[in-house]
């Protein structure tokens, strides 16, 4: 079962300024899963679980084996079409790994046992001890992206100007997922026939004494290759290093493009109203200036005929000349 400590697990990220907080009960309450059962994440040794014998899974897996035993080469070209199927399930979307997929870890028969002994697992631990892990790791495939959108979600964290993505074909299962994985059905049985560029992978992979996302966790290091295979490895992850920037730099870019964008046309329409207004404010500026000089002209010509002032000098428009002209002073005597 869970014990007190892993119930107490959990991780923090931040995205897009907000914090999230993830543990078993929390995932498991987004996804609408369980969060009890079985919990253990061991990699490089065979899970010690009561009721749980390696030799036991290994003969159903490989029943036509006869020499089976906890040291044996885990293989999945030897698989049945469902443990295969069932292998594919386990290495993209409940224990997602990176590397090639010719052989299995322990971890993943561990799993296949307890599905297939129908033994309740804890998969939200799994889920969050894997994210952890793949963060540790230099290479690694991101796991559970698709469920990244329901945490999102559930913390509201905006989801605008992000682009959508659709499942990949590894997500559905069906007849030609099987097809994919190189199954084909002949005369009503299910036959493995994989593609001939997938043949030297394969061979590759088989020769290998552990799987790749096993092999960083050897705990004593390996000895170095020649400086050529050493170079051309240093070469290859410079190059996975430096397609990594350029792809977040260029995501950035776009980021930042987007919002120079948005921001532009928010000043543009705040300009055509500030543009509008002044407009408005200068036609009402000329029509009372107009207005208080007709009224002015109005006092002046009530006065000039209450013989309040002398006379009343006509103006027109913004000429400054009289219609009437001055009288001369009178001559001195």
């Amino acid at each position: 079962m869970v014990s007190a400590q892993n119930e107490e697990f959990g991780i923090t990220s931040s995205v897009k300024g907000q914090r999230i907080y993830l543990d078993a009960r929390i995932l498991a309450s987004i996804l609408h899963i369980p969060h009890t059962g079985l919990y253990v994440f061991e990699h490089k040794k065979w899970s010690e679980v009561e009721g749980f014998q390696p030799n036991q899974i290994l003969s159903i897996l490989y029943p036509n084996d006869p020499n089976v035993h906890p040291n044996m080469a885990l293989t999945t070209n030897r698989l049945s079409v469902d443990h295969r199927l069932l292998h594919h399930l386990i290495v993209h979307q409940i224990l997602p790994t990176g590397g090639g997929y010719a052989k299995l870890s322990r971890m993943q028969v561990f799993l296949m046992w307890c599905i297939l002994s129908r033994i309740e697992f804890c998969f939200p631990l799994l889920m969050l001890k894997t994210m952890v892990r793949a963060f540790s790791q230099k290479k690694s495939v991101l796991p559970f992206g698709s469920i990244l959108t329901k945490i999102f979600l559930h913390y509201h964290i905006p989801l605008e100007g992000e682009n959508a993505t659709k499942l990949k074909k590894e997500d559905t299962y069906n007849k030609s997922m099987l097809n994919r994985m190189g199954w084909k059905k002949q005369d009503g049985i299910w036959t493995y026939v994989p593609k001939a560029d997938q043949a030297p992978r394969i061979a590759r992979e088989e020769q290998e004494d552990n799987p790749p996302w096993e092999a960083q966790e050897q705990a004593a290091p390996a000895q170095h290759h020649a400086q050529g295979s050493s170079s051309t490895s240093d070469y290859d992850r410079m190059m996975e290093f430096m397609q990594s920037q350029f792809a977040a730099m260029q995501s950035s870019f776009k980021d930042d493009f987007k919002d120079i964008k948005t921001r532009l046309n928010r000043l543009e329409r705040d300009h055509k109203i500030i543009h509008s207004d002044f407009r408005h404010i200068d036609d009402t500026i000329f029509y009372d200036l107009k207005v208080t000089k007709r009224r002015l002209k109005r006092m002046e010509r009530k006065l000039a005929e209450s013989k309040t002032i002398d006379r009343c000098e006509e103006t027109s428009g913004d000429e400054s000349g009289s219609d009437v002209s001055s009288p001369a002073a009178p001559a001195e005597s």
